[in-house]
């Protein structure tokens, strides 16, 4: 049984478009030395019923009454989703969120699937329109934020988040898929959710976590 965190007591990865749950076992396995439970997210990897998907991971985070906190790590468009829950569910256990090669606006190769065609598929069409990707990016500033970006990806591309300055956001050599699985991104996941909640106003402290780059 691994050791308790004081603060998180369940973690919730959420996979992106079209990416099997398996893409993030590493990333579970890492984890789940600290945390227990650490589970994934199950759902459709395409064609999803976007409002189905966020209602259902809306009242998975709802306040439940045990008082436990949630920590949510999400890959792509996942992040889309876990903002979404997020910001329709005000009573959430949320107290974390670390987000890998966030949706927030597309890439070329979105754009490309867009021109040709492929906003018939519910997820295209939000990634691939600049409003929607970049819906709810401020979800909850009560919430424990960290982006990491990687550097070479055709998928999803960089926004200027400095705007919200309680997220830490980092930029990473990796590619769009690769950046999940690498080890230096799971040490850095798991770095950042050991210290979350520390100055959460769930705790009663003040925030001041600062945005950096690097």
């Amino acid at each position: 049984m691994p050791e308790r965190d004081a603060t998180i007591d369940r973690v919730l990865l959420i996979p992106g478009l079209l990416e099997p749950p398996m893409a993030m076992w590493p990333l579970r396995r890492v984890l789940s030395k600290r945390w227990d439970p650490v589970e994934i997210w199950r759902d459709r990897l395409i064609f999803r019923d976007i409002d189905a998907t966020v209602t259902r991971l809306s009242r998975w985070i709802e306040d439940d009454g045990s008082g436990s906190s949630i920590a949510i790590v999400t890959h792509s468009f996942g992040d889309w989703l876990a903002r979404r829950a997020i910001a329709r569910t005000p009573g959430h256990r949320v107290i974390a969120l670390a987000s890998v090669a966030p949706v927030m606006r597309s890439g070329c190769i979105i754009k490309a699937i867009h021109y040709a065609g492929g906003d018939l598929i519910p997820e295209i069409a939000i990634v691939s329109h600049p409003d929607r990707a970049a819906e709810n990016l401020e979800c909850d500033p009560n919430v424990d934020r960290m982006v990491l970006w990687a550097k070479i990806d055709l998928g999803v591309s960089e926004i200027d988040l400095s705007r919200l300055p309680h997220i830490a956001v980092h930029r990473v050599a990796a590619t769009h898929l690769s950046i999940i699985m690498q080890p230096n991104v799971m040490s850095r996941i798991e770095r950042f959710l050991s210290t979350s909640g520390e100055m959460n106003p769930h705790n009663s402290c003040e925030r001041v976590t600062a945005g950096t780059r690097g």
